[in-house]
């Protein structure tokens, strides 16, 4: 495990009894014995731990990016499914090209027979675009993007 510097962070060997960057006195880690001291002498316990880099160093992932992962999609397919639902553009924009002519097959066959069918791919759609404009980018990403939720 390295030592880090309680002057200046910097990391430095297992062992090391000085800063390589600022020659400051390294504290030992905490049990382990320094390979100067002989079996007589008792393991240097500090007083303190030694300064830890920032977390990413860790391994932690970085913060997910939700725009680049389809999140921009998100107003564009809400609008277009607001003010166009029964024509299915916003489940085009999204990719979900069979539900898309589903959308549009029904709203032209509803113009045959009296209008309902119409009316409820336009109201199906009206509510899926405030679905798409109310939830968060990871929200819309997960579910819409990366699970491929089609419908509602």
């Amino acid at each position: 495990m390295p030592v880090f510097c309680p002057k200046c962070g910097a990391q430095n060997d297992d062992f090391a009894q000085s800063c390589l960057q600022c020659q400051a006195v390294l504290p030992a880690i905490g049990g382990q014995q320094h390979p100067a001291q002989t079996d007589y002498q008792q393991p240097y316990q500090p007083s303190y731990q030694p300064i830890q880099p920032p977390a990413p160093m860790y391994g932690q992932p970085p913060a997910t990016d939700w725009k680049q992962m389809g999140a921009d999609k998100k107003i564009i397919a809400g609008i277009c499914g607001i003010l166009g639902g029964g024509f299915g553009i916003h489940k085009f924009i999204l990719g979900y090209t069979n539900e898309g002519i589903i959308m549009i097959v029904v709203w032209l066959v509803g113009l045959v027979l009296c209008g309902i069918p119409s009316l409820v791919i336009n109201v199906i759609g009206l509510v899926e675009g405030i679905m798409y404009l109310t939830k968060s980018d990871e929200e819309f990403v997960r579910t819409y993007i990366q699970g491929r939720k089609g419908w509602f």
